[in-house]
């Protein structure tokens, strides 16, 4: 199960940067509402794939939110910016409760400008 969310979050990472590639080629709001959406899915295996390598090494049993699971993978060194991953957390949540233009602009240019490098230096380290 370990190695399946591993897979699926590094499947993710590689799927938002198709989006981000195909909104490149072909801008639209529907393009950018899709790699807003692939953000959305690969944040949230990105944190759980995280919670379940921080248990498997014997870290944070008792960890259960985002923010938690974050804390510890900075303390841990596994991530190097914790600022990068906070704000993700609140671009995660602000895109997938309200629809508002200007954030989802706002968030786009923050996945193609600073999360997806986190992303996949996370993706990196699984590999």
């Amino acid at each position: 199960m370990k190695q399946m969310k591993l897979e699926n979050f590094q499947k993710a990472v590689l799927r938002l940067a198709e989006g981000l590639d195909e909104y490149h080629a072909h801008p639209s709001t529907t393009a950018r509402d899709g790699v807003i959406q692939r953000f959305e899915f690969t944040f949230e295996l990105a944190w759980k794939s995280l919670k379940v390598y921080l248990q498997d090494q014997g870290v944070g049993a008792d960890l259960q939110f985002p923010r938690q699971v974050l804390k510890e993978a900075y303390a841990t060194k596994l991530i190097d910016d914790q600022t990068v991953w906070i704000d993700m957390l609140t671009a995660r949540n602000t895109t997938s409760h309200i629809y508002d233009d200007r954030q989802a602009t706002a968030v786009m240019a923050d996945i193609e400008n600073r999360y997806l490098t986190a992303l996949q230096a996370l993706s990196a380290l699984y590999a």
